[in-house]
């Protein structure tokens, strides 16, 4: 499994998180399209995307009779619209142009599709940070490197994650979620409503918690730290605390590891080794 790890590079993860948040504001644009064309759901899932190994891109869910999806692809910046059979029918590139230019030009996009275009709506069911990108700043595609970088991290995650929860029957399908921009499953635990208990576990390219891409682990409820003694993490791993509780693997603590088999071993040891705690904690 870890000769498809992709090794990661110690590069400026300054210069990331900038790519990461014109990413952030991009996706919005794929999770448009699922969330007009497809039936509401409580938990917006139909606005999730997936990642695609063979495609190299993050994509949306299909929507229409021919099930059309829309996919980012970091590696070129692109917005970029499949068929049933993954084949590309056409794109456009995000570098230069505002995000309003952007959903006219998703809106070109969706046309050859036969769907109503006037369903697709830039109003979004939460709130992310306001990017310079949100509004009449153009997307910068000022270095290929990091935008590829962070696809490699989200290459990753896909890989990983999917050992990690391979043999919970309980967990979620892997997906990314526009809100947070994170990469997870979900393993529900107990799904009553009087003691509803759940672990999350994935991988978050940065946020206003780390500005960095993290592996977390996270219980729900989150235990009082005030009273719980939370165990020893694997080397590199450490807990979040503060407004939540989760187990955390950095990508600093990654890049101490050159080659990409100690990487994917370092990541994978954290992971079923946390999951693993905190699966016990809330099985209390």
């Amino acid at each position: 499994m870890e000769k498809n790890w992709q090794r990661l590079h110690s590069i400026s993860l300054t210069k990331l998180a900038e790519a990461r948040k014109q990413l952030h504001q991009a996706v919005q644009l794929v999770a448009l399209t699922g969330r007009a064309f497809l039936p509401k759901v409580e938990d917006d899932h139909y606005a999730s995307l997936s990642w695609n190994n063979e495609l190299n891109v993050l994509l949306g869910q299909a929507w229409g009779e021919d099930d059309f999806k829309t996919a980012i692809n970091f590696n070129n910046f692109s917005i970029c619209l499949y068929d049933k059979n993954n084949q590309r029918l056409n794109g456009f590139s995000l570098n230069g142009i505002s995000y309003k230019d952007a959903f006219q030009k998703l809106k070109e996009l969706v046309k050859i599709t036969g769907e109503d275009v006037g369903k697709l709506s830039t109003s979004l069911p939460y709130e992310i940070p306001v990017y310079t990108t949100a509004e009449n700043e153009p997307f910068d595609f000022f270095d290929k490197t990091l935008f590829e970088e962070l696809g490699k991290y989200f290459a990753n995650a896909n890989l990983v994650l999917e050992k990690a929860v391979s043999n919970n029957p309980k967990a979620t399908e892997i997906a990314c979620w526009p809100h947070h921009f994170d990469i997870a499953s979900l393993i529900v635990l107990n799904d009553s409503k009087e003691n509803y208990k759940s672990v999350g576990t994935g991988l978050s390219p940065g946020d206003d918690n780390y500005d960095q891409p993290y592996f977390y682990v996270t219980p729900w409820p989150y235990p009082d730290t005030e009273k719980t003694v939370l165990p020893s993490l694997s080397p590199g791993g450490f807990w979040h605390t503060k407004g939540w509780v989760g187990a955390i693997f950095t990508a600093e603590n990654i890049l101490k590891f050159d080659s990409p088999e100690e990487q994917y071993k370092a990541v994978k040891i954290f992971l079923q080794e946390s999951i693993k705690i905190l699966t016990n904690l809330g099985g209390r």
